[in-house]
């Protein structure tokens, strides 16, 4: 079993043959698993029988028994077929790199109106390039982008020491706001003048754990809505949109999530019934978007064409008016 020849002779379908027969101990069960037929099984099997001029498989009505040489040559088959799929596996990503995907997180808020903007002008640039985007919260994608499972990450600004070893670009303003459906009873009459409890409209707010969660009350307050009694906690965007276009609801969503919405006339963005204090109304609910990398990551050109993309987006997002 020393000679060369053998080496050259056998193949990698006679090893795969083997370890199934001797997997499913059956000629028939073989051929299922390697969705081929049972006569092409037992071909191979005899090639490889000829080839290292042994007994591998005693057939009965039971099946098929490996021989004392077959347990042998099994564990080398084994290894040598793992090793096979191991050096496709480390292949896998340089064959990848021939049409890359860039991998982007952002939170639900921005994927609604921000990314898709940043995508359509970064692919009448880059046709060719493939974007797999992932949402989530921003603690979620930061910690994603720790383990480097993104390229870079479109999210909320966090404390500094929640960001060690990542870079963080501001991009522009993103202010909590309340919208509801056209013709709802608070466009008509301000929810402190009404004769019934301004409780009966349930309130849509972000999650215990979100940044803008903090923002909902002082806000509800300047909208003269009253406490925040009855209230559904959701991170949807979908889920706000559909319940609030179709309810009494009023939703408390980042101003990137309704932005198309309400420019459309789809829901109607409240207003404070007085401009006294607004802008600082507007700074204190407003929280700082941004770009996120990890601090020693280096751009590919692609990349680099994307996030000039983002930022020519996110300087459009800072010259509005709230």
């Amino acid at each position: 079993m020393n000679h060369p020849e053998i080496y050259r002779r056998i193949k990698f379908r006679h090893l795969q043959c083997f370890l199934a027969v001797a997997q499913h101990a059956t000629l028939q069960k073989a051929a299922v698993a390697l969705s081929i037929s049972q006569p092409a099984v037992s071909k191979t099997i005899k090639e490889l029988e000829e080839i290292l001029n042994v007994r591998l498989f005693d057939r009965g009505r039971r099946g098929a028994k490996m021989t004392q040489q077959a347990e042998v040559f099994s564990t080398y088959a084994e290894a040598a077929v793992q090793a096979l799929q191991q050096a496709s596996n480390f292949m896998g990503p340089a064959k990848k790199a021939i049409n890359p995907v860039i991998k982007i997180g952002a939170t639900p808020a921005m994927t609604a109106s921000f990314v898709p903007q940043t995508l359509m002008a970064f692919r009448q640039r880059m046709p060719s390039i493939q974007v797999s985007i992932l949402t989530g919260t921003t603690s979620y994608l930061m910690d994603q982008l720790h383990e480097g499972a993104f390229d870079l990450v479109l999210c909320r600004h966090l404390d500094q020491e929640q960001m060690a070893g990542l870079s963080f670009e501001y991009l522009y303003a993103d202010p909590l706001v309340v919208v509801v459906r056209p013709g709802h009873p608070l466009l008509t009459q301000p929810a402190g003048g009404q004769t019934e409890s301004p409780r009966r409209f349930t309130s849509i707010l972000p999650p215990k754990t979100s940044i803008n969660r903090r923002a909902a009350t002082p806000l509800a307050t300047a909208l003269d809505l009253g406490p925040i009694t009855d209230f559904i906690e959701s991170l949807s965007i979908s889920f706000g949109r559909i319940y609030t276009i179709h309810s009494d609801a009023i939703w408390f969503a980042p101003w990137s999530a309704v932005k198309l919405d309400v420019e459309t006339g789809a829901m109607v963005k409240l207003m404070p019934f007085t401009r006294n204090g607004s802008d600082e109304l507007i700074g204190l609910i407003a929280r700082s978007t941004g770009l996120m990398m990890r601090s020693n990551y280096t751009p590919s050109p692609d990349m680099q064409i994307l996030i000039g993309a983002i930022r020519e987006c996110a300087s459009e997002r800072r010259t509005e008016v709230f």
